[in-house]
């Protein structure tokens, strides 16, 4: 049997832009109908799966499609037999599959990361913190063998302080942002000069609005903040769950 390769799910009729370029050896992305519902798919590379480059055409596929309708996005990576896309995902999904594509009817997701300018950050913690400028005296012009317990512990001083800013700073951001968006979904970053991650969920007919107050957001944030604004994406961690 042939391998299918399935990135999305959209409305049967959809039409998909003209430019789609898929994993597969012909990069032919194509629909797949039953009763309403549609699954975006295409060929399998003949070869394993699961390369940086991989996950990147996989998501321009479904984000480019998500620029001009609803999209429910399939995890990556995501392969079946012909027989089995509508046997097994559309027929037996298909009332599921049709609710989410309306709740999320007109929707899009961005996604806005933002990362401290560490130099300025660590200024604002030195003139916060007096046990900082202490620390980091004491241990000037002494071996990192001889300071270790003093480097150790104005490490942990510095991340804590990090950690109660981002705190206050992801809060304020997610505050501000929110009222422009229908939903938002925030993660806490893995590292501490990482101060949002954030997806948010937009209306299309909001996108413009949105992206304008982020671009002040940004303009009011720039001495001490980077902020990234990925979108519109397809609504990846707006999906609704599988009840």
């Amino acid at each position: 049997m042939t391998a299918t390769y399935v990135y999305g799910l959209v409305a049967a009729g959809t039409t998909l832009p003209d430019d789609l370029v898929g994993l597969g050896p012909s990069g032919r992305v194509s629909l797949v109908e039953h009763d309403g519902v549609a699954a975006i798919v295409g060929d399998v590379p003949d070869r394993p799966l699961g390369t940086r480059d991989d996950l990147t055409a996989h998501e321009a596929v479904v984000d480019t499609v998500a620029a001009a309708t609803t999209v429910l996005p399939m995890r990556f990576p995501a392969v079946v037999e012909d027989s089995q896309v509508v046997d097994e995902l559309l027929a037996p999904h298909q009332d599921r599959f049709l609710r989410a594509l309306e709740q999320l009817d007109g929707m899009v997701q961005y996604s806005l990361k933002g990362r401290y300018v560490e130099e300025v950050l660590l200024k604002e913690i030195v003139e916060e913190e007096p046990a900082v400028a202490e620390l980091q005296e004491r241990i000037r012009g002494v071996s990192e063998d001889a300071s270790y317990y003093d480097r150790v512990k104005l490490g942990e001083i510095v991340a804590k302080a990090m950690e109660e800013r981002r705190d206050v700073d992801a809060n304020d951001i997610l505050d501000r942002i929110s009222p422009f968006a229908e939903q938002a979904s925030p993660t806490t970053p893995p590292q501490p000069d990482e101060v949002v991650d954030i997806a948010f969920l937009v209306r299309r007919d909001g996108v413009e609005q949105f992206e304008s107050e982020v671009e002040e957001l940004g303009a009011d944030t720039h001495e001490w903040l980077r902020l990234r604004l990925l979108g519109p994406l397809a609504p990846y961690d707006f999906v609704p769950a599988e009840e």
